[in-house]
């Protein structure tokens, strides 16, 4: 949004020969925008960044990790408002990228595609902005929808988040329509940006679904709630594994940013994390009948006795323990090269157990949940299909046992690391440990949150604090305590 001001300022000094002086910047061998294939990188590396960046304080609400410290302003539920005079960077990657990086990118791919006639990059674009709308909404609340990337405007109004919601399942709609029938030429050059699918129209397709079925899954505490879409939306959404939108790292490129992973040791942005309590705890065997899941030793550290342990709430590593609650790295999603899930085959079948259940249909309930784990330890790799198999027969009930609990706790598992969804689907829940087992609320809570637990994060300061604020304080975004006022999709109507 900074851009949109810089241009306006600019445009104020005029000159009777401006175009004139202007056109010594005009190469007529040298392109002055981009074929679209070239942006495609860019943006879905964006796609990972934002949440990888915010996992660093929103790990901490969702008790993925602790802080090895005790007290941390994180762990207690605190806002960087708790700490920082100013918002800077912390727990908003997601607002910059998904104005900027991403969505600033996607309106050259669809200028540029528009002038070429190549829809299908159209398609592409709509349904990466589908996505990007509901992972920051989700995360931020309101936010300016209807005026965002309006070059004639300085100051953005914000929309609701119904609002916003009814413009991404517009947005997936035309994703699908422009997917479904491409017009004009083939672009050759597509598969070599599109690092995702390779320009596979219909596995966008099926991204473009699985963005609808976490928007209808969105509902869920609303009367309009439709468990049957949901499952329609879900199976029309990735078929395996293979359809899986993952973000890859290779260690082939010369940038470190593309090389390795936010998440792994190089990077070095997890190094005072410690594996929770609550993690620990839902694969050790201590809530699911005393079965320990085979993914364990594959997904979290251990200790140099050989043992798992997991840091509680506030308190961390206890004195001269240090060894015992190692870091994070080398496992999982916490590695160099480990690819960063956006959206996965495993989770459209746990969104589509949790609708299963909610309709009363435990046998479709158990069935999904049983496919969404059986895709996840196939995600992590390394797990056999013999051990898997034992694990569920005797950690999962019969259908008629199926509680809401075993869904959500085991989703809990299979989107470790990705916590953006995870702190969604605790916010619906108002954060209950009789279904997300072995959550705990911190003991106190930072003085800003009035006893009460985090529901949004606060946008980043440089655009509306110092340039939109007027519309941001029209929301209550201004407020040391804007940080607990609960996101529409989380309150019952």
């Amino acid at each position: 949004m900074k851009t949109k001001i810089i241009i306006l300022l600019l445009s104020i000094f005029t000159f009777s020969s401006c175009k004139d002086y202007l056109d010594i910047n005009a190469d007529p061998y040298l392109p002055q925008q981009g074929p679209p294939h070239l942006y495609i990188p860019q943006v879905l590396y964006a796609m990972a960044e934002g949440p990888m960046f915010d996992a660093r304080f929103i790990g901490f609400y969702t008790q993925n990790f602790h802080w090895s410290g005790a007290a941390y302003n994180y762990d207690l539920h605190g806002s960087p408002k708790q700490i920082l005079t100013t918002l800077g960077l912390n727990s908003n990657q997601t607002w910059r990228n998904h104005y900027w990086s991403i969505g600033s990118n996607l309106n050259q791919v669809e200028l540029q595609a528009k002038q070429r006639g190549l829809s299908k990059y159209v398609g592409i674009s709509k349904a990466i902005r589908a996505w990007s709308w509901l992972t920051a909404t989700s995360q931020f609340g309101e936010m300016p929808f209807d005026e965002a990337w309006d070059n004639t405007k300085t100051k953005f109004k914000y929309n609701t988040q119904e609002q916003i919601f009814a413009g991404i399942e517009k947005l997936t709609d035309e994703a699908i329509a422009e997917l479904s029938n491409p017009q004009g030429t083939e672009d050759t050059a597509l598969p070599s940006g599109d690092l995702l699918y390779g320009g596979d129209a219909q596995k966008w397709i099926r991204f473009a679904y699985a963005v609808k079925a976490r928007l209808a899954h969105r509902y869920s505490n609303k009367r309009n709630y439709n468990p049957a879409r949901v499952i329609e939306m879900a199976d029309k959404a990735f078929a395996n594994n293979t359809e899986n939108a993952t973000i890859k790292f290779t260690n082939l490129a010369t940038d470190i940013s593309d090389r390795f992973s936010f998440m792994g040791p190089t990077r070095a942005n997890f190094g005072n994390a410690r594996a929770s309590k609550m993690i620990v705890e839902l694969m050790n065997g201590t809530h699911f009948g005393g079965n320990v899941d085979p993914r364990i030793d594959l997904m979290l550290p251990k200790s140099p006795d050989g043992q798992f342990r997991g840091v509680e709430v506030g308190i961390g590593v206890p004195t001269g323990q240090t060894a015992a609650f190692p870091q994070l790295y080398g496992k999982y999603i916490f590695q160099n090269t480990a690819p960063y899930p956006l959206m996965t085959y495993a989770e459209m079948q746990f969104i589509k157990a949790e609708a299963a259940f909610k309709q009363n249909n435990r046998e479709l309930a158990r069935t999904a949940l049983i496919n969404g784990i059986k895709a996840h330890a196939e995600q992590v790799g390394g797990v056999t299909v013999a051990n898997m198999d034992a694990f569920i027969a005797r950690a999962i009930p019969a259908a008629a046992q199926i509680e809401l609990k075993h869904i959500m706790s085991q989703k809990y598992i299979a989107l470790y690391g990705n916590t953006h969804e995870t702190w969604v689907d605790l916010r619906r829940y108002a954060y209950d440990p009789t279904v997300f087992m072995g959550y705990q609320m911190p003991t106190v809570f930072p003085s800003n949150n009035q006893g009460k637990p985090v529901q949004r994060c606060h946008p980043t300061s440089f655009s509306e604090e110092d340039w939109n604020r007027e519309n941001l304080e029209a929301v209550g975004g201004m407020a040391l305590d804007y940080h607990i006022k609960p996101v529409w999709f989380s309150i019952k109507d």
